[in-house]
């Protein structure tokens, strides 16, 4: 696997980690009970966590002009 895919699947997976942890203390708080629900708050994470890869090699490119 090519290093840029190794670093875009560490972060990923980092935010899908954080959307899991959230997901199980919502759902065992009782706020949310629909399991399906919770999915979609853990794919947002796991889509900002390709956002903040997004944004780590934008600002390393400004950093190197």
């Amino acid at each position: 696997m090519p290093p840029i895919a190794r670093e875009i699947l560490r972060y990923v997976t980092i935010g899908l980690a954080f959307g899991l942890i959230w997901a199980s203390m919502q759902y065992a708080n009782g706020q949310i009970r629909d399991v399906t629900t919770l999915a979609g708050p853990i794919i947002v994470f796991g889509l900002a966590g390709l956002a903040m890869w997004g944004l780590r090699r934008a600002v390393v490119a400004l950093r190197k002009r």
